[in-house]
């Protein structure tokens, strides 16, 4: 059986293939004609950064700079050929757009002049359109001065505090005294003062910290821009409201360096004045039931030295309110007698020195010690109960001698104590 030979007049009579030829045909000459012959498009390239360089440019050689607002952007149109600038093939990078600072030559708001360009010199579009031929910007010298802080309490309150309690505004605390205000010329030279507003809104019975923001003083009613505070937009810093409560205490003292005998008896005073009227610091733990003016060393105590005296001026957290200045303190020490007695330089113990290194020690005025006590015990103590302690870990040995403090004490009696200070002169051998 023979094949067909294939018969163009046959298959052109075929109605189904010339549909599909024809389709065919016509997506060809489509694609043809939308290449050669594509359409002039317009399309819009968002957001693309506007540069403002003004380095060697006018403004830079009168000292001027920008302030505020630095960073603008604009929408810029282009048009061309469908397949060169259609859907996402163009973006802000494919462009320069920067405003022209030739004309700035003053402090204040300038409008300049934006020039879009097209980076590639070989593109095949142009820019038509931009959505801002102009924008606003503020430029002028750069200042900067240091202002004292000064703190304001902010309240509808007429006092932050009831009557039995105390706050002076010249007691608060806060740690930076001083801020710089910098920024531009013309708004820094208004500042005139910086006051630290401190929000109270409720009457205190403590101390308390709180944040408060400063605000500047001006010497006008102009809003301040463009300035910082130490470098910042808005600046807030802790203060602490000291808050006294008013009471009237009896007066008292503290003991150091007392024989353990006197520790849960201590020795017998009496204050002058017996009690005094002060504004005491509230700071959550203030439970004393009387004022402690000061501490008296047992090495002080003796029974010819017996009357201590303290400044009110030495008080810490305490103001005196009924002008007492000075605190008398007399010690009962009727029951006490001293005994002088001689160190022996066995008993004293030298540490803190180099193993290797071998010492020599002299006790200065020979060893003479000033005991103070109880009758009963000075009759029976004796030289062999006098110990001593020598530390050398902060001494630089010399074989020409070091001038080192003796720590004196006494073993066996807890209702005697050594009064004085003492010294011994440590050679190396």
């Amino acid at each position: 059986m023979s094949k067909r030979k294939l018969s163009l007049r046959r298959l052109f009579s075929n109605t189904k293939f010339l549909i599909v030829f024809s389709i065919v045909l016509a997506f060809v000459f489509w694609i043809v004609v939308a290449l050669e012959y594509a359409p002039i498009v317009d399309n819009v390239v968002e957001k693309v950064p506007v540069k403002i360089d003004i380095e060697n440019s006018v403004p830079d050689k009168l000292g001027l700079q920008v302030f505020g607002n630095s960073e603008f952007t604009i929408d810029v149109t282009v048009r061309g050929n469908r397949y060169d600038i259609g859907g996402d093939l163009l973006s802000a990078d494919d462009f320069d757009v920067v405003a022209q600072t030739s004309y700035v030559n003053s402090s204040g708001d300038h409008t300049l002049k934006v020039k879009a360009t097209i980076k590639d010199a070989d593109a095949d579009y142009e820019i038509v359109a931009l959505s801002s031929e102009y924008i606003e910007v503020y430029f002028d010298k750069f200042e900067e001065k240091e202002l004292e802080v000064t703190p304001k309490i902010v309240s509808e309150l007429n006092s932050i505090v009831d009557s039995e309690y105390l706050f002076d505004e010249n007691d608060i605390i806060y740690s930076d005294k001083t801020v710089v205000v910098s920024g531009a010329k013309t708004y820094v030279d208004k500042v005139t003062g910086a006051n630290l507003e401190i929000e109270v809104d409720e009457k205190l019975t403590e101390s308390v910290t709180i944040d408060a923001n400063i605000k500047l003083v001006t010497s006008d009613a102009d809003e301040l821009q463009h300035v910082k505070i130490n470098n910042e937009s808005q600046l807030t810093l802790p203060v602490t409201l000291p808050i006294y409560k008013i009471q009237t205490l009896p007066v008292s003292v503290s003991f150091k360096n007392s024989p353990s005998d006197y520790l849960n008896s201590p020795i017998e005073y009496s204050c002058t004045p017996e009690s005094v009227k002060v504004a005491v610091m509230q700071n959550g733990s203030n439970n004393d039931k009387t004022l402690d003016v000061g501490v008296i060393d047992f090495y002080d105590i003796t029974d010819t030295n017996s009357v201590f005296e303290f400044s009110s001026s030495d008080l810490v957290d305490v103001k005196v309110l009924d002008g007492t200045e000075i605190f008398k303190v007399k010690l009962d020490t009727s029951g006490v007698v001293s005994k002088t007695l001689t160190a022996d330089p066995a008993n004293i113990k030298i540490s803190g020195s180099d193993n290797d290194v071998a010492v020599n020690m002299i006790l200065e005025n020979s060893g003479t010690v000033n005991v103070y006590g109880s009758k009963d015990s000075l009759v029976k103590i004796s030289s062999k109960d006098i110990i001593g302690a020598i530390d050398l870990s902060e001494v630089e040995l010399s074989s020409k001698g070091n001038r080192v403090p003796v720590v004196m004490t006494i073993k066996n009696y807890d209702d005697c104590w050594i009064t004085g200070t003492y010294y011994a002169v440590v050679k190396i051998k």
